[in-house]
């Protein structure tokens, strides 16, 4: 049998991945449940998308200055700003839009605040999934995506997004 120096890295690792989905993760539902939840859904999750998607196509066109060299190599302080800009613009045409389908009534400015809060804030998911793949030592979370980093790295962003969505939504919007 094969002795391990890092077993006690490799398990707390595995312990803080598992309590990283469990406690992160129900907020997706959480923010489900909230009267109008589809509707909350709609506007927190894509925005999300919209911060991350923006963030790496000026981070890829722009991005010059390394926003975590270590646990992010490839993400950048303009993608990083560019993801704000877009994802607080993007969920305030969203709430206008929603709102519009018959969504909560959700003035453009508290859409723009709720998106900017959201973007500002969800890189640390994704920046925190990095922390614990490196500390794991690997490169992806999985191989489902190639090239993707792996399936967490799909919803690292959307897990913050979620429990920070719903508690500024709980908090300041219902």
């Amino acid at each position: 049998m094969r002795s391990n120096n890092q077993a006690g890295t490799d398990f707390a690792v595995t312990v803080a991945g598992i309590a990283y989905l469990g406690w992160i993760g129900p907020y997706l539902v959480d923010l489900r449940n909230l009267e109008n939840g589809v509707w909350w859904f709609f506007l927190v999750l894509p925005t999300v998308w919209l911060a991350d998607s923006f963030a790496y196509f000026i981070g890829v066109r722009f991005g010059r200055h390394r926003l975590s060299p270590r646990l992010s190599p490839k993400k950048s302080w303009e993608g990083y700003w560019g993801g704000v800009v877009f994802g607080t613009l993007g969920a305030a045409a969203l709430s206008v839009l929603l709102a519009g389908l018959g969504g909560p009534a959700v003035p453009w400015w508290k859409g723009a605040a709720l998106g900017a809060a959201l973007s500002i804030l969800t890189t640390l998911g994704d920046l925190g999934e990095s922390m614990l793949k490196r500390q794991a030592g690997v490169k992806d979370s999985s191989n489902i995506i190639p090239g993707h980093g792996g399936a967490f790295d799909r919803i690292d962003s959307w897990l913050w997004g979620a429990a920070i969505g719903y508690f500024l939504i709980v908090w300041f919007l219902l």
